[in-house]
């Protein structure tokens, strides 16, 4: 017997699939009222007894609406049991060899089947994080120089020094005397900023951590990846996913991160619908075939052709941050979770 810690689960994509294994998905709709000082109602809709979501509408003086998801681990046990009797799931530690190196050899094990569970290490890479750092990296980066040289013995002794000759310099009633004691300061704060700006110097240029920014605004604006490494002997071969805020069962995802971490010291699992095998060629099917050695095309063909060709321009440099390359495979996340082996 396994328990499972639910970290994410696409609830709409595993009932759509659920609802196919059953021949229809058989809603249950039920209205109720209350007579209260708040005037409450309720509504369920859902899977009878897998899944249900409670809406409650409080017609307060605010007139707040509280919604509450309610996420049963069953849908996913009993979607993972009926996959696997339909002999549709490949799992990735079972029917492969833990030992295996080839990534051929692993991506023919997998075959034509379109779910695959896996578990292995996992790598969470939330590209939000990126570009908010990049926004205030050269600020925290300076902060954190400071916090360094205040440690250093020299810098210390030095601005101890600045400190007593600013107090002699204030007691100090000769102007000749106040005068060397002022220069002295000056040119020991000059030494202190020379220390400064031996470290603080070393800044990332504006330009790039704009570019950063930039890039993923436009490319990977809400990109989480996630990628789980199942196979140690052959850690080029991964599986590839994209995870939605919206799934992760815990809604606070930087709670999420502080207990796991972005690089998990504990086995996750990943299971999913297998979406992208990239082959070892660079491109499978041209779209675009049409329109070659072809020196009679009318205006309009020119014209659609002109137009498909800025797609393809911008399909490749999606490409370059899909990270969709063989051998890796890509799939569409319905769950994951962490496998809690129990003895009994």
């Amino acid at each position: 017997m396994n328990i499972r810690d639910l970290i994410y689960f696409d609830t709409e994509k595993a009932a759509s699939i659920w609802s196919q294994t059953q021949g229809g998905l058989l809603e249950r709709i039920s209205i109720s009222e209350e007579t209260s000082k708040e005037d409450k109602g309720g509504a369920s809709i859902g899977i009878p007894r897998l899944l249900e979501l409670e809406k409650g509408i409080l017609k307060g003086s605010k007139g707040s609406i509280l919604e509450t998801k309610i996420l049963h681990h069953d849908l996913l046990n009993r979607l993972d049991s009926e996959l696997n009797k339909l002999n549709l799931v490949v799992n990735i530690n079972k029917d492969i060899d833990k030992n295996e190196s080839n990534p051929q050899i692993i991506r023919e094990a997998i075959g034509t089947k379109p779910y695959v569970q896996a578990e292995g290490w996992a790598v969470l890479e939330d590209y939000r994080k990126i570009s908010k750092i990049a926004s205030r990296f050269n600020e925290i980066a300076e902060f954190v120089e400071k916090c360094a040289i205040q440690n250093i013995p020299e810098y210390k002794d030095l601005q101890k020094q600045v400190d007593v000759a600013k107090k002699q310099a204030n007691l100090e009633k000769n102007r000749n005397k106040k005068f060397i004691i002022l220069q002295k300061i000056k040119t020991m704060e000059s030494t202190v900023k020379g220390m400064l700006k031996i470290n603080l110097d070393n800044k990332v240029d504006d330009w790039l951590l704009e570019g950063i920014q930039k890039w993923i605004e436009i490319y990977m604006a809400n990109r989480i990846n996630f990628r789980i490494y199942p196979i140690v002997n052959c850690p080029s071969f991964q599986i590839l996913c994209n995870l939605k805020t919206d799934c992760f069962v815990d809604q606070d995802l930087e709670h999420l991160l502080y207990g796991y971490g972005y690089r998990p010291n504990i086995l996750l699992t990943a299971f999913g619908l297998i979406t992208s095998i990239p082959s070892q060629s660079e491109l499978q099917f041209d779209p675009m075939t049409e329109f070659k050695d072809n020196d009679k095309l009318t205006e309009k063909a020119k014209l659609e052709k002109a137009f498909r060709n800025m797609f393809s321009a911008m399909g490749a440099m999606e490409d370059y941050v899909r990270y969709s390359r063989y051998p890796n495979i890509t799939i569409h996340p319905i769950a994951v979770f962490r496998n809690i082996k129990c003895s009994k």
